[in-house]
Order: structure tokens, then C-alpha cells, then sequence
């Protein structure tokens, strides 16, 4: 089994482990209802056996299927609304009693209905070719639920027209609309020194999105010029890397965080100009937060990639004394 397969295949046990959980869950949520409430024991017994009736009914094709079938099927309705009026007076969710899924969209399987490979499929292949493996347990800390402005000072400096905490507020704004406004959302330059909230900011983007179920990669420049290199030079022939390089510009949304950090030479410009180019061709939204001053991308990079951020990005400066929120 090569590595392509064997990655796929470590997926697939991932969702019969999700589906083995769904089950388990739901298994232990009706046994507590249960005890607290016994009607709906009974109810959901009147409803199985009923479900039996329904197919041993069309099994046995009587001359009078069809009305055996409406009434069976009325007192099943009469059940559920029982059973719904139970929850909502006591207050409880009303998929309480049903499998409840990690993804809606494939039911914890990976393939939609009409057998496509669902996004969430898409996101755990990029999540293991870029090492992205700890960013749910990262991102539960950092998102836009635990954003605290009172962080940020409310002093003004002489060169700046508001306080960081105002700048910041504006700044969370923006990020705010991006993830609204998705996936028709103006692309984001983060700049400003570090210790100021460009990464946390990203990792609240990126939780909100991959929570409504887009696929993102969110890396350094390392582990994208990590992915080139093996897809140019040392392993092309990987088909797995092929899907984690194609994915720099099909993923709904880049993230590359720290940018300038890298050594750039003329393949990896190049290499930065085309994922760049190629996303804002293909209206794909992405995020790059970076401890360069606008006034020196041209110089570390190169003009092309100076003119596609500032006529292509929101350009947004943060500014103000470190707050060192990373964790």
C-alpha cells in the first residue's frame, strides 16, 4: 500500500471511529432520558415496533396496503409529536434522541449523497500532508468566542491617530465581515511586529471556517515550501503530495502565517507569486500575516508580489505594545 492509499485509509478508519462514538454517544444520551423520563422509553418502543409493522405491511402486499400503510404511518407522526412535546417542555435539544454527526454534510462517512468527496475529507488530507494534526486543540483556545479587547491599550501614542485597543476594534471587524462575507471575502494582510494578535486573529478566521465546513490550510511559509520542494524535486511522484501541493490553490482558504520569516530565493518567489496569482485568479480568498513593514515587501520579495498584496488585500497594521498572546 503506498502512501496515498494507506493516508486514505487511515481516514476512513477515522470516520468508522466517529461513527462508532455517534453511536455510543447517543446510546448513553437515551439511557439517561430514559430514566428521567420513561414515556419516552415507551414512545420510542411504540415507534420501533410500528417501523416493524411498516415493513412486514409492504412485505406481505395485502389488497389494502395502501390504507394499512396511511394509518400506520399517521400513528408513527402522533408518536413523534409526543415525543417532541416532551423535549420542548423539559427543555431539551430536540436531536437528543437522534444520531447527531461531526459533519452534517456526509454524516461522519466522507462522501456526500451524490458520492463527491465531502470538504471535510478534503480538510483531514491537509491537515496530515501539512502536520496540521493539533489545530482543533489550538484553535478551541484561540477564536473569536475568547477575543478579549480589554487586552489591548487604550493609550494613543503621538505617531498614531487611535489606541491599539480602537485600531484592534477595527481590525476584528474586518476579520469578523471576512468570515461573514465568506467565500466572497477581500483578501487580508496582517502587518505590524510580533506579540500583537496576527496569529490569534488567524486562528480565529481559520476555527470559524473550517467550523462551517471549508476547507483551510493555515501554515508558515517552512511547510509550503516544504510541500513545493517535495512535489518539484525529491518526490514528485507522490500522488499525496501532488493533492497537498494542488491544494495551495484550491483550498477555500489559505493561511500563511509569519511570512518573511523564511529565506526567500528566486524559486521560492516564484513559487509564492504563482499560489498568490493563482488564488486571486481564481477568486480564493487568502490570509497572510507577516512581521515585514510594507515598505520592504518589494525588497525582500519582489515587485510583482509587492503589487499583487497591495492592490489585491485589505491591509491591515498592527500597532501598539506586545500583548504576547500566543499559548
Amino acid at each position: 500500500m503506498d502512501v496515498t492509499q494507506q493516508r486514505v485509509s487511515d481516514i476512513m478508519d477515522d470516520y468508522a471511529r466517529q461513527r462508532d462514538q455517534n453511536a455510543m454517544a447517543l446510546k448513553e444520551r437515551k439511557q439517561v432520558l430514559y430514566e428521567k423520563y420513561p414515556e419516552l422509553a415507551e414512545i420510542d418502543l411504540q415507534m420501533s415496533q410500528i417501523g416493524a409493522e411498516i415493513s412486514k405491511s409492504i412485505l406481505k402486499k395485502p389488497q389494502n396496503i395502501e390504507i394499512m400503510l396511511m394509518e400506520l404511518k399517521a400513528s408513527l407522526e402522533q408518536l413523534k409529536k409526543r415525543r417532541a412535546m416532551i423535549l420542548i417542555n423539559n427543555k431539551i435539544s430536540p436531536n437528543a434522541l437522534e444520531l447527531t454527526y461531526k459533519c452534517d454534510k456526509c454524516k461522519d462517512t466522507g462522501f456526500t449523497e451524490n458520492n463527491k468527496r465531502c470538504s471535510c475529507f478534503t480538510q483531514k488530507l491537509i491537515q496530515r500532508a501539512y502536520g496540521m494534526s493539533n489545530i482543533e486543540k489550538q484553535l478551541s483556545v484561540q477564536n473569536f468566542e475568547h477575543f478579549d479587547l480589554t487586552v489591548f491599550s487604550l493609550e494613543k501614542s503621538a505617531k498614531d491617530a487611535i489606541s491599539q485597543r480602537d485600531n484592534m476594534k477595527q481590525i476584528l471587524s474586518e476579520a469578523e465581515s471576512f468570515v461573514q462575507d465568506f467565500p466572497n471575502s477581500q483578501n487580508l494582510f496582517f502587518y505590524g511586529a510580533s506579540g500583537l494578535g496576527k496569529t490569534y486573529l488567524c486562528n480565529c478566521i481559520a476555527k470559524s471556517l473550517l467550523d462551517s465546513g471549508h476547507s483551510v490550510i493555515y501554515q508558515t511559509p517552512f511547510s509550503i515550501i516544504n510541500i513545493i520542494e517535495k512535489k518539484t524535486f525529491t518526490d514528485k511522484s507522490n500522488t499525496f503530495v501532488q493533492m497537498a501541493y494542488a491544494q495551495l490553490t484550491e483550498a477555500d482558504l489559505l493561511i500563511i502565517d509569519d511570512l518573511g520569516t523564511e529565506t526567500p530565493n528566486s524559486f521560492t518567489i516564484s513559487e509564492f507569486y504563482n499560489i498568490i496569482n493563482s488564488r486571486i485568479l481564481a477568486n480564493k480568498s487568502t490570509i497572510i500575516s507577516t512581521n515585514i513593514k510594507l515598505s520592504e515587501i518589494s525588497s525582500f520579495y519582489n515587485d510583482r508580489i509587492d503589487s499583487r498584496i497591495k492592490g489585491h488585500y485589505k491591509l491591515l497594521k498592527f500597532f501598539g505594545p506586545d500583548i504576547r498572546w500566543e499559548v
